[in-house]
């Protein structure tokens, strides 16, 4: 019963909500003003429809999150006497089941019934009748299990003393698959917890680290029987045994008492045929406290879900399951399998979520190929420590850089940060605007969505950009009692001044000493007491246009705050006219005159009318904004052609304060004619183009 589960078998929806997010684009060059609006509406209304896509999928991977569960739970087993001479004879035969549910503070028997005998450590199955063959033997029970855990309410001081362990001493002792003194997890595992005074965050870390660093594999070594704790650390793979040896065998090296537990737990993973299927996991002496669970697998520190039904505890994965005993001649036993059925009676309520959680991204309009950054931030409501696995989930046109998942620990009431980077591609229609959803979602499905929007020619972050602005020091709580606020024209012309001021103030109990306060390159060194404020300022003043960055930043031992201020420096609009047209044209062959408009500015001309005259003849086009290069055709009659075709090709324009700006080009055509019948309708045609 060593086949277990891991936390991606447990509760993944990463994919299914990939496939659910779509990016929703719209062609900008068809959107006129009035409906806008509109489409930005639907949009919204799309995204709330994602959203409410999103809480459904809870009701598949509900039973986590349950205050309890009432579980029917029955384990059978078997062997066969099988006599090897015919003189084989048998007095006394039993069995000894050390799997069985235990009674603690989240886990109740409500019903037992067994033929066998049940002792403080097993049950035992006794047959006397002096009969070879078949066998069976088991249990039948209900079990309640609870959310409740061991909470940790205030530090711990590591590493622990002698005093604070005695009695536990044995759980500090190397096994044969947990080798806690194998010098390669001693050297690991102090270098995890090297320069860490709180007895949580050295646990925390040390779980953290074996699930990002260990594989989840299948494969015949590590499914078949359990592997060294020293094997897994040089491997870097395994299944939930191998997981949870790793963490206990680093635990013990560090004087932290740690023990094996297995037991059962439900996966909605399509890998299996059933879905309770054997488990373990891993518990950690905290003095004063108790055992608190750890189940690297699943992701789960400092409690289980209530889907876990612990068996037993030990010091070694690989004690056995059950231990067999016969007092016979010439008989020997053949084992079989065990199997475990789970059916659930009972369903108790959602639990509330102890975590709260807030998103927010840094810029909400970027360029194609722009990076960006994603900021979560969680909340503990709970008086004890708790840690909570988040991940970040985008549509298949966003890349996540350094993967999308987040472990984190959380102190008695803590507010903590988090960050991703990510970037949106370059290989998009550049002829749409799109808007991209981001969902960060915990490991119970507690989830928060913003969006953002992404088009050819908004400002462009680099790899660079973001992570100058990404948080060091995720532990430093106290920057949310920090806040900036920032006055500045979010649009400048060039070679004019513009000035930005922006402040910080504290917000919290705690007088701030020595912050380094900066604004781009302007920094001065500040105390802030308790809900004071002080300002910063500076000049810009750019000779080049487009998206302009200026970075905001406050530092000291306890704060650690950066964001990135953008706006634009505009030059004039301008217009690059290219009429193209033939020379010389014969008498009743059609002809076109093409007209190519492209920018010159980085400024978009707006209100852009294009108009084509003749003496007797015009043609207009309208454009509401020019973003990109356009190309109007007209196509003209060869039967209206005189000698001499003048055209005047009038262009005018506006900037985004309504300043106008124009452009004329004349364009001459030479008409020719082959007889003397369409030389005298072309001189019909120049006399038309006189008197009308």
């Amino acid at each position: 019963m060593n086949y277990c589960l891991n936390y991606a078998l447990k509760v993944d929806i990463t994919e299914d909500i990939t496939k659910t997010f779509i990016s929703f684009k719209i062609d900008y060059k068809e959107m006129r003003k009035e409906n806008r609006t509109r489409i930005f509406f639907l949009i919204t209304v799309l995204l709330l429809i994602m959203n409410f896509s999103l809480a459904e999928t809870e009701g598949d991977n509900s039973l986590y999150q349950r205050e309890s569960l009432e579980l029917q739970l029955d384990i059978n087993g078997g062997f066969e006497l099988i006599p090897t001479k015919s003189n084989a004879k048998l007095k006394e035969v039993s069995a000894n089941l050390l799997l069985f549910p235990l009674k603690d503070y989240r886990q109740d028997i409500i019903k037992w019934q067994s033929i066998g005998t049940l002792k403080e450590d097993s049950i035992e199955f006794i047959w006397d009748d002096q009969k070879l063959g078949e066998k069976e033997y088991g249990f039948s029970s209900v079990v309640d299990t609870k959310n409740k855990r061991n909470v940790v309410k205030e530090k711990i001081s590591f590493p622990l003393s002698d005093a604070s362990i005695k009695g536990y001493e044995d759980f500090l002792l190397p096994t044969e698959t947990i080798d806690s003194d194998d010098p390669a997890i001693v050297a690991k595992a102090a270098e995890l917890a090297e320069g860490e005074d709180d007895l949580f965050k050295v646990v925390f870390k040390l779980a953290e680290w074996v699930e990002e660093n260990t594989k989840y594999d299948l494969n015949t070594l590590t499914a078949t029987a359990s592997q060294k704790a020293s094997w897994v650390l040089e491997n870097r793979q395994g299944v939930c045994d191998e997981m949870a040896s790793l963490f206990v065998a680093m635990a013990r090296s560090l004087g932290i008492p740690a023990r094996f537990v297995s037991g059962i737990s439900y996966t909605t993973s399509e890998l299996f045929d059933e879905k309770w299927q054997p488990h373990g996991w891993a518990e950690a002496y905290f003095p004063g406290i108790g055992w608190v669970s750890f189940d690297i697998a699943f992701g789960e520190y400092g409690y289980i879900d209530v889907t876990h039904i612990k068996l037993r505890d030990s010091f070694d994965p690989t004690e056995p399951a059950i231990k067999y005993e016969w007092l016979a001649e010439n008989v020997n036993l053949k084992r079989k399998e065990l199997n475990l059925t789970v059916d659930v009676k009972k369903i108790g309520n959602l639990i509330p979520e102890e975590i709260l959680l807030e998103e927010e991204i840094l810029a909400d309009e970027i360029s194609l190929g722009s990076y960006n950054l994603v900021k979560g931030i969680l909340k503990n409501t709970a008086d004890y420590y708790t840690a909570t696995r988040l991940q970040l989930s985008v549509p298949k046109e966003i890349e996540v850089i350094g993967g999308n998942k987040r472990t984190i620990l959380l102190k008695p009431k803590e507010v903590r940060e988090t960050y991703w980077i990510i970037k949106v591609s370059e290989n998009l229609d550049e002829s749409y605007i799109y808007q991209f959803p981001v969902v960060i979602y915990s490991e119970k499905n507690v989830s928060v969505m913003s969006s953002f929007k992404s088009q050819k020619g908004k400002n462009i972050y680099t790899k660079e950009d973001i992570e100058k602005l990404t948080i060091e020091d995720e532990e430093k709580s106290y920057s949310r009692k920090i806040s900036f606020e920032c006055n500045y024209a979010r649009e400048i012309n060039i070679d004019e001044e513009g000035k930005i001021e922006c402040s910080i103030k504290n917000s919290g109990n705690t007088n701030l000493k020595e912050i380094k306060f900066c604004l781009g390159e302007e920094c001065n060194t500040i105390d802030l007491s308790i809900n004071q404020k002080k300002s910063i300022e500076i000049s810009v003043k750019e000779k080049e246009p487009g998206w302009k960055k200026i970075p905001l930043s406050a530092e000291n031992n306890l704060i650690e705050k950066k964001t990135s201020l953008q706006y634009l420096a505009l030059d004039n609009p301008n217009i690059i006219i290219e009429p193209t047209y033939p020379v010389f044209v014969n008498y009743g062959e059609d002809f076109q005159i093409e007209i190519i408009l492209d920018k010159e500015s980085f400024s978009n001309p707006s209100e852009v009318v294009v108009t084509l005259n003749r003496a007797n003849f015009m043609n207009k086009w309208e454009i509401e904004e020019l973003t990109q290069k356009e190309n109007l055709v007209l196509n003209l009659d060869g039967n209206k052609v005189s000698y001499n075709n003048k055209f005047i090709v009038k262009t005018t324009w506006k900037d985004k304060y309504g300043k106008e700006y124009s452009d004329t080009k004349n364009i001459i055509i030479k008409g020719k004619a082959e007889s003397i019948l369409d030389r005298v309708k072309m001189l019909g045609n120049w006399v038309l183009t006189i008197f009308f």
